[in-house]
């Protein structure tokens, strides 16, 4: 994997939509920054990395070999992949909360930012970026955000967190197909952050209910099931409380 090291830029995912757009033949690299001026999250939210102290950085998988429908198959496949990585680091119930927010402990500690490049109804190439915290201790306002640091009470060297997580990501790629889509999604859901505990969800006009996650179908929806039935929902139509 190629590897790019840069100072201060606006987003990772962005420069490496740049570099793609002035390179079409780009192979598997990682651009990673110091810091990041505007790093995005999912629902349109700010990743907010204190500089020096955390891991920001996209990878760019040129032809992932899976159709458009078939799009959350990286998604699952790159979380599996971090958990596993966090793993080797002593850290403590590192799961999954859905769709790509890591957590450990309770507390988030990274985030997953999946963009598709489309090209005559293929995926030409995929930016995965990720915002791992590392070694940063104070988050303002944000109580529900920790760090590796925090939680096993040590310093890392980001360097090496970042070759591990690489090569375990790496390796994920090759083993990415539509053919393994059960295995790769039967992985995910065993990480699934509260799966099959009661849990308090939220609708998008703030009404409350409560349900158990027992999964997701293979276009990425969460299957939670109420009093009633089993029902799917897409990023944007339900919360869950925690």
């Amino acid at each position: 994997m190629h590897l790019i090291k840069v100072n201060a830029i606006n987003s990772t995912n962005s420069f490496a939509r740049e570099l793609y757009r002035e390179k079409p033949h780009l192979p598997l690299t990682c651009i990673v920054a110091k810091k990041q001026l505007q790093g995005r999250g999912q629902r349109g939210t700010v990743w907010d990395a204190e500089e020096g102290k955390n891991l920001t950085f996209s990878v760019f998988l040129p032809k992932p070999q899976f159709p458009p429908s078939h799009q959350f198959l990286l998604s699952a496949a790159v979380a599996v992949s971090l958990v596993n990585s966090l793993k080797n680091f002593d850290l403590p119930n590192v799961k999954v909360k859905w769709p790509n927010d890591i957590l450990s402990a309770n507390k988030k500690i990274a985030g997953i930012l999946i963009e598709n490049i489309l090209s005559e109804g293929k995926v030409a190439g995929s930016i995965i970026g990720v915002g791992l915290n590392v070694n940063q201790e104070n988050f303002v306002n944000l109580p529900q955000a920790g760090s590796m640091k925090t939680l096993a009470k040590q310093e890392y060297d980001p360097g090496l967190v970042l070759d591990t997580i690489l090569k375990d990501m790496e390796k994920a790629f090759q083993d990415l197909s539509e053919e393994k889509t059960n295995d790769i999604l039967t992985s995910y859901q065993d990480l699934l952050f509260r799966r099959n505990i009661p849990s308090t969800f939220e609708l998008p006009r703030g009404d409350l209910f409560t349900g158990m996650i027992t999964g997701v179908t293979p276009q990425g929806k969460l299957l939670v099931k109420d009093e009633e039935e089993l029902k799917e929902f897409d990023l944007k139509e339900i919360r869950l409380c925690y």
